[in-house]
């Protein structure tokens, strides 16, 4: 496949320190999400802006209290290999995407009822995916990189680097990275009601193997550019577009984009970078 990056922080990889990572991770991200709970939760969008900005820099602030500066500063290079990837990164999710709406419209879940509702004209389909898609990518470049990097500096700045150190292979180390990202989501799912409002022990669940299927490409596009900044770009457009697996389709989100349904594709999605990095392994060899 690819070589394990390089661990560039001064301290020795141990378990101990991926297990007080992941404890401070998860419990300063589980303190902001009771401060909001006891402030009456996420009421407006300004507030959820709010949490989601500091929330999502948690992993950051929890990498830099086990790592310190070094190893966060070393995960943010910058280069036109970098810049390319930043920009190419956020297709994977679209593709995503597009693989989702290619298994549920031949099973007739397709519906584009809520787009169309409160839009001042009525657009044809074409034209309004590709509104919404275009406005997406922009998002995922802009806004939503800028909070992903708070939490892609954690996940794949230390904690992908940290497991592979230990001698987890990039794809072994991905899939505990997606675990420790999903279960630091519990709090807010369910305290909060993020992404499940009706089912958030279920959501626990669900959102824990999306995360882990989800993790591979991550750290795909992070290994190939030694940079979390392509990464950032890749979950800010997840952040960006996933939401219209949940509007478009009739089907709960349990069932669907925040179920079985995308965990499936993300999965299709890793395995198809899984292989097709294995080939082009055994081709150089």
């Amino acid at each position: 496949m690819f070589k394990s990056l390089p661990k560039t922080s001064g301290a020795m990889p141990t378990w101990k320190r991926v297990a007080i990572y992941s404890a401070i991770s998860t419990l300063l991200a589980a303190i902001v999400d009771v401060i909001v709970y006891l402030m009456g939760g996420l009421t407006d969008v300004l507030a959820t802006l709010g949490w989601g900005a500091v929330r999502m820099y948690t992993p950051t602030v929890s990498a830099l209290l086990v790592a310190g500066r070094r190893g966060v500063k070393e995960s943010l290079r910058l280069g036109m290999k970098v810049f390319i990837l930043y920009l190419a990164s956020p297709l994977i999710a679209f593709s995503a995407v597009l693989i989702y709406l290619l298994i549920v419209a031949p099973l007739g879940l397709l519906t584009l009822e809520h787009l169309q509702a409160g839009l001042p004209i009525i657009l044809a389909p074409e034209a309004l995916i590709t509104l919404m898609l275009l406005s997406a990518y922009i998002s995922a470049i802009t806004i939503n990189t800028l909070f992903a990097l708070g939490e892609e500096m954690g996940w794949r700045g230390f904690l992908q680097i940290e497991l592979e150190a230990l001698g987890f292979s990039p794809a072994k180390a991905a899939l505990l990275v997606g675990l420790v990202w999903g279960v630091w989501h519990a709090p807010a799912i369910m305290l909060l009601g993020y992404n499940y409002p009706e089912n958030p022990v279920l959501g626990v669940l669900l959102f824990t193997a999306f995360t882990v299927a989800l993790s591979f490409p991550h750290a795909v596009v992070r290994h190939v550019s030694s940079s979390v900044i392509p990464a950032a770009s890749l979950h800010g457009a997840v952040n960006a577009v996933w939401g219209l697996t949940i509007i478009t389709t009739r089907l709960p989100r349990e069932l669907g984009g925040l179920g079985p349904i995308g965990i499936a594709v993300w999965t299709i999605i890793s395995l198809i970078f899984y292989l097709v990095l294995h080939r082009q392994r055994r081709a150089i060899s």
